[in-house]
């Protein structure tokens, strides 16, 4: 009796699962993806920095233009945010050492020449970017800061400096080398306000600057 009670249970379902078709529908497995971008992460940096200086001395009166260019290196730490679509989102701080100048005839009577150098710079900034597998195109801007230093040669009067503030721009292209290791290649370029300095007179700097930067950060 128990036999033939499990044989009439055996052929119940299999009419039943006949009468539906005999189709069953897959369960897919769940994958869980690992977010290995969001979070804090702090890193160093290097590369040139290529700069633009507007000249412009009254008193003379005198203009030109000089272009200070060097070496560039500093650190960064951020926070990032991933969304929905693999959208990126950021904040960032930057302080870059730098020892750009370049120097030339400032059109006074005595043919002394004119030095203008960017000592370091610093920013503030939004990041936005589209994660793509092991890679991250990004676009990036905020505001800026850096101190220009003046100086006749021969120096007569001693150095003069100045910080200013302006906007700045750039994108990069970040790739992620395992999950706490990340490197990255940066443009970015940069517009100041006017640099005032008074040695004997007045004279007042236009800077803009371009920056091309290597890094390396850690996630934590």
């Amino acid at each position: 009796m128990k036999k033939f009670s499990l044989s009439l249970a055996t052929i119940l379902a299999m009419s039943t699962f006949s009468m539906a078709g005999g189709d069953i529908a897959p369960v897919e497995p769940v994958v869980e993806v690992v977010d290995t971008w969001s979070g804090p992460y702090a890193g160093i940096q290097a590369g040139g920095v290529f700069g633009d200086a507007d000249v412009s001395i009254p008193a003379y009166p005198s203009n030109f233009s000089l272009d200070p260019s060097g070496f560039a290196g500093g650190l960064y730490m951020g926070y990032n945010w991933l969304l929905e679509d693999n959208l990126l989102l950021g904040v960032e701080g930057v302080y870059n050492w730098m020892s750009a100048d370049d120097d030339g005839l400032s059109g006074g009577s005595g043919g002394e020449r004119y030095k203008v150098e960017q000592n370091w710079d610093a920013a503030l900034l939004l990041r936005a970017g589209k994660v793509m597998g092991d890679m991250m195109p990004y676009i990036t801007g905020g505001v800026a800061w850096t101190e220009l230093e003046t100086t006749y040669i021969p120096d007569n009067w001693g150095g003069r400096t100045d910080t200013v503030t302006g906007w700045t721009i750039g994108a990069g292209i970040e790739k992620k080398i395992n999950e706490n290791l990340h490197a990255r290649i940066q443009y970015r370029y940069t517009n100041y306000n006017t640099a005032d300095f008074f040695h004997a007179g007045p004279s007042h700097v236009d800077y803009d600057s371009s920056n091309l930067m290597l890094g390396v950060s850690y996630r934590f």
